[in-house]
């Protein structure tokens, strides 16, 4: 059983930022796994995508990194069982529906 302790907002601590690295399940595995190599052919795009969420998806800081990777916002590689791809769209439909920092919708505090 994992018991994850509540942390500060990753911006407020700047030592506990990067603290979860430690717990991480892909600490153990080849970082090219969760990275996109050049000319890499959409099949082996998706089947090394697809294993690198697996990873993810055992992982016991798997929403620290997430948030990391949204915060940052980091362009490349699977970050929290999220591909570059998906934070992107993720992304852009928060702006759209106003509910990402520094959008202009409801949730930036208009009426």
């Amino acid at each position: 059983m994992h018991v994850l302790i509540p942390l500060a907002p990753l911006d407020e601590d700047p030592v506990r930022r990067h603290e979860w690295h430690e717990q991480a399940a892909c600490r153990d595995h080849d970082t090219d796994l969760f990275f996109d190599p050049a000319h890499e052919r959409h099949s082996d795009r998706v089947r090394r995508e697809q294993a690198a969420k697996k990873i993810c998806a055992t992982c016991p800081v798997q929403a620290e990194c997430l948030r990391f990777a949204e915060s940052t916002p980091e362009r490349f590689g699977v970050w929290g069982g999220t591909t570059q791809r998906e934070r992107a769209t993720h992304r852009r439909r928060g702006r759209r529906a106003g509910t990402l920092p520094g959008s202009r919708g409801p949730a930036a505090g208009r009426p």
